[in-house]
């Protein structure tokens, strides 16, 4: 639309940078008239598919799958006569079981996901029409229409806040689902409708306009006009702090909103992307290697063409070629696919409901295997290593220092007593001091149903400043946007202080300090300044300077977050000159919020120091213990923190980060190419010492010296990274994958932790008191920090060392038949016929071998305990020498072994007739995988005893119930099953002898460790 044209100019407003010459792409909503131009739908649809999409988009997704393309590919040409090689169930069957198997689940899947769904779209809500309040589905909202929300409730859409039960307008909602922050966020109404009742926001003419949707949640602009009987136009400009978001949570009250965005265009369904498909490290293994069998596969289907018969023409060839291939695909086991998918469900299931890591999640069940790979493991600090519960520890003043010991405490009690008792004494600063912290602030105070103060803050430092000055009787009575109460108790002095909020300047990352201009009692005006000393010791006069960086560093050596408190005295004409220079720079569109920030820099010239604080951040518990179990394990662990680099030293003592003989080495603030190289230089001729680097020096190191400084960085026992931000956290991550090609794990709990918990192999989130936004971005999510002692010592070997043997025994599954299938082939004129009769090799690979298989997945070498107790088991298996090239060709010279001697002995023993010949030879081959499970488990547990029961029962089930259909009849007999053992024995026997003589002369590393472990346990028993 055309601005001109519709009578309302935007030139000058909060919208002027959406316009685009004359052309503007805006909504609006003429209030209280039906708009049709604007999706009406507010349903919900994450579902994936449909009653009609659901079986072409699953078959398309399921053969988009290499290798179920090639099964697919193997099936079909069992269709074709000339290619024809046996029974089609045999090909049919398992494709069918694979696909259906993986069908079932995304159906289940989906069918949850339509249930939510509709549960959220039915859920009720009150519209405000002009016969008052109706009931409407929230998915049946439309964009236009004024909703009723009540507290705790959800947020249905996209919602313009018109009218709060507050009579300053305001409003308090959670974003926990939208953005994972926990801490309530204030909203304001327009003013322009707060103070009209139902009848006047029915019938009010005016127009509301606003951007086009987009997925940016912290922006939004707008206008809202509101037509006068007189026909005066009232115009008031909204952003941010008017709009809720759907499926936020409306915390306190009530409000009335209008409908702006709903739908997919809310932005909550913007928001939501595809979890990103991280590809575990055991499944690019297990990749290798069955395309190693591919290449197998094919040479050898090449080998018995060229000695099958002399060269024919070239279509007779080929089709020879293919059926050969056919008939010796099971080296690759269709089954691999569904056994591991069903494996990591196991393991995540496992994983989820371990009592002893309680709160635990998997929310990536596809690489839990991943966590028993595990080589670097990068760290955030607050709230990861350390509890985030602030509590306020030490102050300084000028010259003076304080504790909270019960001495220094009488002290300030006493002060604080002489100073309000005596105001007119020259010095003040305890009592500057502490109504700082008082009014310094953005904390709300807020009283429960049951009448109990809580508060309310987007940081828990500002918390624990609150806390601390109302132990010294300054008490927050309340707090709005317009003033702020102060009840003040100092013995038998009983003080009420009033300060008018005259301007408010919000803490940003970028300014690192926040500040509050107020009036006082007697008409003062005060300007308070608080924020991180490398800032305000810039603002404050010279003399403090030194005094500023001596004493925070002092703080920060004992683990404590330091904040400066600065304050400046206004004259009445001196602000009112100052502040009409800022209401004019408020209303400008262009270079706003530049020229808003020059102005405030101009008011913070000559401020006096007050002091600074000290709080602490305790570690969590056991953090030290497991930081050194994973050091143990070969886990090397980086910190990556914002705070300041003597805090972060601090912390990477306590938490044992650095050993006692080892010594760091810090860059600071190092940007000359010849130091850092020197550094550098340094670095790598001593690797033992702990490299400790800021975000400047950083910032240089990656931009020349990218490969040198990460192949230094890489040689340390451990790296802490201070001052970092989120973007060079997660350049971190990318370059260590990069440069080690080994498996990195990152774990944090803030939103500043996101892109690198995304950048890594494993992300693993800590639900903490910056919310849930860390946890949900993560592969697993964990409470505390000491979980990673199971979640990885325990959880992830096993998940790793069982799926290695499960992969390997499905392929020796399939190798050991395809051994059959050639040397039966080699001996009987190269027939390209199957060996074994349909039934037979559809159930070699399912019911008959399947249970004791999979039981490998309860396998485990040592019990839990001795686990934790042995880290060094972990960096047995961290290198993935359990699933390798070498391993796989030792189970390829077993499943030959085996195959050789149960064919050859099955000929030589067994002089019947060929039906005789296919029985004895596949009975040997399930009772071959029968034995060989029992004997490569590192324990023999229940489930393995029972399915190999079970699976023996079935076979032999199956023989005596359908013995014309398996062509057994008159087989089955005593002397049969005699030479069946017999032939086991001969093929499985010498493999046993070998591996015990092999353990006994030349061990493994693992073995070894695994002997001192036993040696080491029976001795503390």
């Amino acid at each position: 639309m055309k601005v001109e044209e519709e009578g309302i100019s935007l030139r000058g407003t909060v919208l002027d940078p959406l316009i685009e010459k004359k052309e503007i792409k805006l909504r609006e909503i003429i209030l209280n008239q039906t708009i049709s131009q604007i999706k009406a739908c507010n349903e919900i649809n994450n579902s994936k598919y449909s009653i009609f999409t659901f079986l072409p988009f699953v078959l398309f997704y399921q053969f988009q799958h290499f290798f179920n393309l090639y099964f697919l590919g193997l099936t079909i040409t069992q269709f074709i006569p000339a290619l024809k090689v046996g029974f089609i169930i045999n090909y049919v069957g398992p494709l069918s079981i694979v696909v259906c198997l993986s069908m079932c689940k995304e159906a289940y899947d989906d069918i949850l996901r339509h249930s939510r769904d509709r549960q959220i779209n039915n859920q009720l809500y009150q519209i405000l029409t002009i016969e008052g309040l109706m009931n409407k589905k929230s998915g049946n909202l439309q964009v236009g229409q004024i909703v009723q929300v009540n507290k705790d409730e959800r947020i249905p859409a996209d919602l313009l806040i018109l009218r709060t039960d507050d009579k300053d307008g305001n409003a308090f909602i959670r974003t926990d689902q939208l953005d994972g922050e926990t801490d309530w966020k204030l909203r304001k109404s327009v003013k322009l409708t707060q103070n009209m009742d139902d009848n006047l926001l029915t019938s009010v003419s005016g127009l509301i306009q606003f951007e086009e949707p987009h997925q940016n949640i912290n922006s939004f602009k707008g206008l809202v006009q509101i037509n006068e009987m007189d026909g005066k136009q009232l115009r008031e400009s909204t952003s941010l702090e008017n709009v809720v978001w759907a499926n936020s949570v409306l915390a306190v009250g009530q409000i009335y909103g209008i409908v702006i965005y709903n739908g997919n265009e809310a932005k909550m369904m913007m928001n939501q992307k595809r979890a990103q498909t991280k590809k575990g490290i055991f499944d690019v293994e297990v990749d290798k290697l069955s395309k190693l069998s591919f290449f197998i596969m094919i040479v050898l289907a090449v080998i018995i063409t060229l000695f099958s018969s002399p060269p024919r023409d070239f279509k007779y060839v080929l089709q020879m070629y293919m059926r050969y291939l056919i008939l010796v695909s099971n080296i690759i086991p269709i089954s691999m696919r569904v056994n591991l998918e069903f494996a990591k469900i196991v393991y995540s299931i496992r994983i989820n409901r371990d009592t002893k890591i309680e709160g635990t999640i998997t929310r990536n069940s596809n690489i839990p295997e991943s966590l028993g790979r595990i080589s670097y493991l990068l760290s955030d600090k607050t709230g990861t290593l350390t509890q985030n519960e602030m509590i306020f520890k030490r102050f300084s003043l000028e010259n003076e220092k304080y504790t909270i010991e019960q001495e220094d405490m009488s002290k300030i009690k006493q002060i604080l007593y002489d100073q309000f008792k005596n105001p007119n004494k020259k010095s003040g600063k305890m009592r500057d001091f502490f109504t700082c912290l008082s009014v310094c602030h953005h904390v709300t105070p807020v009283d429960d149903e049951y009448g109990n103060r809580t508060y309310q803050a987007q940081s828990p430092d500002e918390i624990a400043l609150i806390k601390f000055a109302a132990q010294q009787g300054f008490y927050i009575s309340s707090r709005d946007d317009k003033e702020i109460i102060i009840h003040i108790e100092q013995k038998e002095l009983k003080i009420m202080e009033r300060y008018q909020i005259l301007n408010s300047f919000p803490f940003s990352s970028e300014n690192k300090r926040m500040g509050i201009i107020l009036k006082n009692n007697q008409n003062q005006i005060h300007f308070y300044v608080k924020g991180a000393d490398v800032v305000l010791k810039q603002l404050l006069p010279e003399q403090y300077q030194s005094y500023i960086d001596e004493e925070t560093e002092n703080l920060a050596r004992v683990g404590l977050r330091t904040l400066v408190l600065a304050h400046k005295k206004l004259t009445q004409k001196e602000y009112e000159e100052w502040n009409e220079e800022y209401i004019k720079a408020a209303q400008l569109i262009e270079n706003r919020e530049q020229k808003m920030q020059k102005l405030i820099e101009q008011l913070e010239k000559q401020l006096d120091f007050i002091g600074i604080t000290g709080v602490e951040d305790k570690l969590q518990d056991d953090v030290s213990h497991t930081i050194e179990n994973l050091k143990n394990a070969g886990i090397n662990v980086w910190m990556l923190t914002g705070d300041k680099m003597e805090t972060a030293i601090c912390i990477a003592i306590l938490s044992g980060l650095k050993h006692a003989t080892q010594n760091f080495i810090i860059m600071k603030d190092v940007i000359d190419e010849i130091q850092m190289s020197l550094i550098l230089q340094n670095l790598e001729a001593n690797s033992n010492n702990v490299l400790v680097i800021d975000g400047t020096s950083l910032q240089e190191a990656l931009h020349g010296f990218e490969q040198q400084f990460m192949k230094a960085a890489m040689n340390c026992p451990s790296v802490i990274c201070c001052r970092c931000s989120p973007t060079q956290k997660a350049i971190v991550t990318e370059l260590l994958k990069k440069y080690s090609g080994l498996v990195v794990a990152a774990v944090g709990d803030g939103g500043n932790d996101v892109g690198m918990i995304q950048s890594s192999d494993v992300g693993i989130g800590v639900e903490g008191k910056e919310g849930k936004q860390a946890a949900l971005a993560s592969d697993f999510s964990i409470l505390k920090f000491n979980s990673l002692n199971l979640l990885l010592l325990w959880h992830g070997r096993l998940s790793y060392k069982r799926s290695s043997l499960l992969s390997q025994f499905i392929l020796h599954r399939g190798l050991l038949i395809a051994t059959v299938q050639t040397i039966f082939m080699f001996l009987f004129y190269f027939l390209s016929i199957s060996l074994f009769s349909g039934f037979l090799m559809f159930g070699y690979s399912t019911i008959f071998t399947m249970f004791p298989v999979f039981c490998i997945i309860y396998d485990e070498d040592v019990k839990q305990e001795i686990a934790l107790r042995f880290p060094p088991l972990y960096k047995s298996i961290q290198q993935g020498r359990l699933l390798n090239t070498k391993t796989f060709l030792i189970w390829i010279w077993k499943a030959v072994f085996q195959g050789f001697i149960i064919m050859i002995c099955s000929i030589l023993l067994i002089k019947q007739a060929f039906l005789r010949l296919e029985t004895t030879v596949f009975t040997c081959l399930i009772f071959t995988q029968y034995a060989m499970t029992l004997t490569e488990l590192e324990s023999l547990h229940i489930y393995m005893i029972l399915s190999n029961l079970l699976s023996v029962l079935i076979y032999l089930m199956t023989l005596l119930l359908f013995p014309e259909q398996l062509l057994v009849q008159d087989t089955i007999d005593v002397p049969f099953f005699g030479w069946v053992i017999l032939i086991l024995l001969m093929s499985w026997v010498p493999l046993y002898i070998l591996r015990r003589i092999l353990k006994s002369v030349d061990p493994s590393d693992y073995e070894k460790l695994m002997d001192q472990v036993q040696r080491e346990t029976i001795n503390t028993n």
